[in-house]
């Protein structure tokens, strides 16, 4: 089947190969930059600057195509000349999980996540201990030996398909470091360089353990592990960030009955995303959106 627009943001199932990020031109971070591709012509870059910057929220770069051939005239002219393909998308490779022997390995309580999680919030919040090691358990939360958390994407099939790397000091905060289990895996040689991710869910291998609770859905793991012990008659999934919610991500959740809690500024993305979705009951709440930008659950818990 063809695809109407001939501009898209660079993905696996737009290119067939792995997501390329770069340098965004606005803010200078790396690897937060995702360029559009020319699905006319091989699927090559339309420009350096062309593209979206992950970071919506304190960036918000945001150069698109037709915006571009604007302020270009000449390579739209020029762009005339080239002969049009129609654009079929490549087929994409399997899924290959990951060993479930990493999350076993690497679950531990030796995490600073962990010593701020059972310590100063359980204090301040006077949340039960059991439940909370239960909920430690439930969502297999890892530790890398230097202490950084490992939060795992396990999916309803109990297949691995990578660990979100965070590094947090004892006061709750992230101190910096973000990365991806999956990426160091492929740095040590331990998976192949064409390895395509696949993400899932957090939270969703628990879909079929608590198949008639009302599923809630909410962006940090974090907050879903904070929501899951202080309000366990919920289930809490994450989207491990605020693009990560899309119609692929959301066929785990057909048939049931499900609440988004976006963090504020992210009510208007999440109801069009949640908009292409089918069967699924859902409702968005906009309770957040009366606080400043980036509020989330966890933020009104810790007020």
């Amino acid at each position: 089947m063809t695809n109407d627009y001939r501009f898209l943001l660079e993905t696996p199932r737009v290119t067939g190969r792995r997501q390329q990020k770069f340098e965004c031109p606005q803010c200078g971070k790396r690897k937060c930059f995702v360029r559009y591709v020319d699905t006319h012509n091989d699927c090559q870059y339309v420009a350096d600057d062309v593209g979206k910057c992950d970071h919506q929220h304190s960036c918000g770069y945001h150069y698109k195509p037709s915006e571009y051939f604007r302020d270009h005239k000449w390579a739209k002219e020029h762009d005339r000349l080239k002969p049009r393909k129609p654009f079929m998308p490549p087929p994409l490779p399997p899924f290959q999980p990951l060993p479930m022997e990493l999350v076993v390995q690497s679950h531990s309580r030796q995490s600073a996540f962990w010593q701020w999680l059972s310590t100063d919030v359980a204090k301040r919040l006077s949340l039960d201990g059991a439940q909370l090691q239960r909920v430690f358990d439930d969502y297999m939360v890892g530790a890398t030996p230097r202490g950084d958390v490992i939060f795992w994407q396990i999916d309803r099939e109990g297949r691995v398909h990578t660990g979100h790397i965070m590094q947090y000091g004892t006061d709750g905060h992230r101190s910096g470091y973000q990365g991806w289990m999956h990426t160091r895996l492929i740095n040590e040689g331990k998976l192949p360089h064409d390895w395509l991710l696949y993400q899932c869910l957090y939270g969703e291998h628990l879909l079929s353990r608590y198949p008639d609770r009302h599923v809630c859905i909410v962006e940090s793991e974090k907050t879903a592990l904070m929501m899951a012990v202080c309000q366990p008659q919920m289930l809490w999934l994450a989207t491990a960030g605020s693009g990560g919610l899309s119609r692929e991500r959301t066929e785990c959740l057909k048939g049931r009955r499900v609440t988004l809690f976006p963090d504020s500024g992210c009510y208007d993305k999440w109801s069009e995303k949640m908009r292409l979705t089918q069967g699924i009951d859902y409702n968005i709440s906009a309770r957040l959106e009366a606080f400043p930008p980036n509020t989330d659950l966890a933020d009104l818990l810790l007020a």
